[in-house]
């Protein structure tokens, strides 16, 4: 009997589109049906309700088992639900329960999002479960996931083990964005299972007010022996070192975050220090936080510009190396650049409203171990700093 395999999931948000990815166990044809819903605040009812008049279906009558179906003409800000269906040659059919989406919000509005990774770095089914289960409670528009999410990328069966099964109920209202970690081992099954534009390892998009920027450091540095060596030269004329800085030149967002799996500041193991040939390029364009991880701790970086602190201009460095902990990672003492650091299962959520953001970082229980406000003080960064 044809059965839903991984999802379906949310993939690639705008304020007018969404991309529903799913997998069956046979190739099978890709329906979506969707339909707004308002809030009903009454009993029995439930929370929403179906708008009638809006109800729509796209279809694709090609037969595959990974299905990608784009919805399009959708209002920006707003509450949609759907579901999947396919169906196979031989008549088998098979759905999904409703589930919500919501559209990008408008340019100004208030959002939030969370960085996370290393559930298959780690490799704890029953931490992965209790961090999705966290990261639900907060809501976030959506995930920035920093590698590694997986144990062996070319194992088919990691995909599911590691990310798609404790993530399910999360993934099917929550879009998230990957970068490949070492552990993803630059498999195919990561270019099928996302929905980004190609090359697919490195990409860029915009929400609300800030840009974001993807990278692929594994295709950047390779590790030969246990050591970082560069696979090319981190400079002009590298396809991605091109793209980020043709990419960070042309936005005109407020602010602009940089993610990638290896980290070029952290006081302890697996620090890449071959990755700081980019740092130049995102103090130049203004970036506000770079986010990375491979070493399975969180840290938090002051702001630096030019290898020295820098509290009105500085990028700010934070590895999100969250489903585990590694503390014996740790330095026996915190380097120069680290403000704040720590070895516990966790995630970062990031709020932005206008100019003003804040940095949390929670452990999997829900306890606030780190804050970080930045608020803009300029069109170009300059942001003044609080933290405790």
């Amino acid at each position: 009997m044809m059965r839903l395999v991984k999802g379906p999931y949310l993939q690639w948000p705008t304020m007018h589109s969404v991309c529903i990815v799913w997998e069956t166990s046979c190739a099978a044809s890709s329906t979506v049906s969707f339909w707004e819903t308002e809030p009903v605040h009454s009993g029995l009812n439930g929370w929403r309700r179906k708008v009638k008049p809006s109800m729509r279906m796209v279809g694709i009558l090609e037969t595959v088992k990974i299905h990608k179906v784009m919805l399009s003409g959708l209002k920006p800000d707003t509450t949609y639900h759907y579901r999947v269906s396919s169906e196979s040659p031989r008549g088998e059919k098979v759905e999904s329960e409703e589930a919500p989406l919501k559209t990008a919000v408008h340019r100004d509005e208030p959002y939030s999002f969370i960085v996370t990774s290393e559930t298959g770095g780690y490799g704890d089914q029953a931490i992965n479960r209790q961090l999705f289960a966290q990261i639900a409670n907060h809501r976030p528009e959506f995930l920035l996931m920093v590698g590694d999410v997986v144990g062996r990328g070319t194992d088919y069966d990691d995909w599911d083990r590691w990310l798609f099964a404790p993530g399910r109920e999360l993934f099917k209202h929550t879009p998230f964005y990957l970068c490949l970690g070492n552990h993803e081992e630059r498999s195919p099954w990561f270019y099928e299972f996302v929905a980004y534009p190609e090359p697919k390892n490195y990409y860029a998009f915009e929400y609300g007010n800030a840009h974001f920027v993807a990278l692929d450091s594994t295709a950047i540095i390779d590790y030969r022996g246990g050591e970082p060596e560069l696979v090319s030269p981190i400079e002009p004329g590298l396809a991605q070192y091109d793209f980020l800085v043709d990419d960070l030149q042309r936005t005109q967002a407020a602010w602009k975050f940089v993610f990638f799996h290896y980290p070029p500041y952290v006081s302890g193991d697996y620090q890449v220090e071959e990755m700081r040939a980019l740092c130049p390029v995102f103090e130049q364009y203004g970036v506000d936080i770079v986010f990375s991880s491979h070493t399975i701790v969180y840290e938090r970086s002051h702001p630096m510009r030019e290898g020295s602190l820098d509290l009105t201009a500085g990028v700010i460095y934070v590895v999100a190396g969250g489903a585990g902990a590694k503390p014996e990672w740790f330095h026996h003492k915190r380097a120069w650049h680290t403000a704040q650091a720590l070895a516990v299962p966790h995630f970062v959520q990031i709020v932005i409203a206008g100019k003003s953001l804040e940095l949390r970082a929670i452990d999997i229980e829900g306890h606030v171990f780190d804050i970080l406000a930045l608020r803009k003080a300029g069109a170009r960064g300059g942001a003044q700093i609080s933290s405790w």
